[in-house]
């Protein structure tokens, strides 16, 4: 008997737990379109839909399911390698920015020990010291070639494709090849020296070093890389995605509008210190190759004539000794002329006045006229009056009179200035950004209103085909009270 109650117990335990399954199995997406503590997230027989639209799909389609979980589970393991590979190509990028600066160190390091005679091209010190500098470039061209393959498996990530080559343009070959061949120039290891003749005749044998190390603090452009990948704008994960949904490639060009945007008079200074710092090294160092023993080569004067140089100014009192020279002045004229028109451009933007002083401004300057043309027509009104009384008297008071209409005619002519000039403050209060912004407030406005527009026409038109309808039943019941 007790084995009995047992077995029907276990029996009703089950039927219970069935209905239970089957009772969810028939509600549709929409019961659980409302987020309450009794929907379930899963269920046991993974028959279950978890908080995903599928329309009118019901709870027992299998294939669906699966479909949307497979796609899910794809989706999250691209987001989850895309993360890697950016983390991967910030610490490569760190690590080209550390071997850049380790490698132009060291060559500075060679550049003056030889210009003060304490080493030679040929000796052991310069021998060892250019051959880590060749190995640390050799590491700098490896970490170069990983951050574009890196860069080239996110770009195949984003677009769903399995091939990174495929995502490999003509324009980042060049790009790689070109980055390539300028962090590979680099001071030699030994003493190798080339013809030169200088500007005025005198022909020597020059070690290409002097070449060789001014080009190579070209690797200083990797300094935008390293901002680019630290800077918040590309690790921040809103900024990404607001970038890629609106077609905006986060790179170096738009991390320095933003921070000229912000802080324009600090990241201007630094460029200004930077690029007067650079120049001047590489003016000396071009200049000691050549004139060594000259005495107009020393800081004080190479700083003079790239100060110049960079002003634009030009006295003539100094000028460079060789070729070499003579095109880094050309650069460094040229990057004067680039940095002076940003100064142009930041002192404008900081002397323009807000949209809110504008119309202080306007306001006040409105006030001012008014009060201007008030005067004025008083005046004007008492010189009339003053005529009037005047003319009464004959004609001894002549002179006043004429001195009075000449009033009258100065107060008119204010009268029309301050009339004018209140219009023309009308014109100056709105720029292009309020007509803008007004522009796209209508273009809101009337979106909105053409969607309701077409809302109320759906309606009337489902009024009269219910209408019709009506019609109809009513035509047919007539005819049946008729019969």
């Amino acid at each position: 008997m007790g084995l009995a109650i047992i077995k029907v117990d276990t029996i009703r335990k089950k039927f219970t737990k069935y209905s239970k399954y089957r009772k969810l199995e028939d509600m549709s997406i929409t019961d659980f379109a409302v987020d309450n503590a009794k929907t379930p997230l899963f269920l046991r027989n993974k028959r279950a839909r978890k908080y995903v639209d599928t329309g009118s799909v019901e709870m027992g389609d299998l294939s669906s399911s699966n479909d949307d979980i497979k796609t899910i589970g794809k989706l999250g393991r691209r987001l989850i390698r895309r993360k890697k590979l950016i983390q991967w190509r910030r610490w490569i990028i760190d690590m080209q920015f550390a071997l850049a600066l380790f490698g132009i160190l060291l060559m500075i390091i060679e550049t003056e020990l030889y210009i003060a005679d304490h080493i030679s091209k040929a000796g052991i010190v310069s021998f060892y010291i250019k051959l880590i500098i060749s190995i640390s470039t050799a590491c700098l061209l490896i970490a170069i070639w990983i951050g574009y393959y890196l860069g080239a498996q996110i770009r195949s990530v984003d677009a769903g494709v399995k091939n990174w080559l495929s995502v490999m343009t003509t324009y980042t070959w060049c790009a790689l090849a070109f980055e390539l061949f300028l962090c590979a120039i680099h001071p030699f290891p030994g003493d190798i020296k080339s013809n030169y003749k200088s500007p005025y005749g005198i022909k020597r044998k020059v070690s290409i070093d002097a070449v060789a190390s001014i080009l190579m603090l070209t690797r200083l452009y990797l300094v935008a890389k390293f901002a680019v990948v630290h800077s918040m704008l590309l690790t921040d994960t809103s900024t990404t995605s607001i970038g890629a949904l609106s077609r905006v490639k986060i790179n170096t060009m738009f991390v320095f509008k933003a921070a000229m945007s912000k802080k324009p008079g600090i990241l201007l200074m630094l460029v200004m210190v930077c690029t007067f710092l650079c120049n001047s090294w590489a003016m000396r160092t071009c200049e000691l190759y050549y004139e060594k023993n000259s005495e107009k080569n020393s800081y004080l004067e190479i700083m003079w004539l790239v100060a110049i140089t960079f002003l634009t100014i030009g006295y003539g009192d100094r000028t460079p000794q060789s070729y070499c020279g003579r095109y880094i002045s050309i650069v460094t004229g040229i990057m004067g002329v680039i940095t002076t028109a940003l100064l142009v451009a930041i002192i404008t933007r900081k002397l323009e006045q807000t949209r809110a002083e504008r119309y202080v401004f306007n306001f006040v300057n409105r006030l001012q006229n008014e009060n201007k043309k008030k005067t004025a027509a008083a005046n004007a009104i008492k010189a009339l009056l003053r005529i009037s009384i005047l003319k009464k008297y004959g004609k001894d008071y002549i002179k006043e009179i004429r001195n009075y209409e000449d009033k009258l005619k100065q107060c008119l002519k204010e009268m029309r200035t301050a009339m004018g000039d209140k219009y023309h403050i009308g014109d100056e209060a709105v720029g292009m950004v309020d007509i803008a912004h007004e522009v796209s407030k209508i273009e809101d406005i009337i979106v909105r209103n053409a969607s309701k527009t077409d809302g109320v026409n759906n309606r009337v038109a489902s009024i009269e085909l219910r209408l019709d309808s009506i019609d109809k039943k009513l035509d047919v019941i007539s005819k049946i009270l008729v019969k």
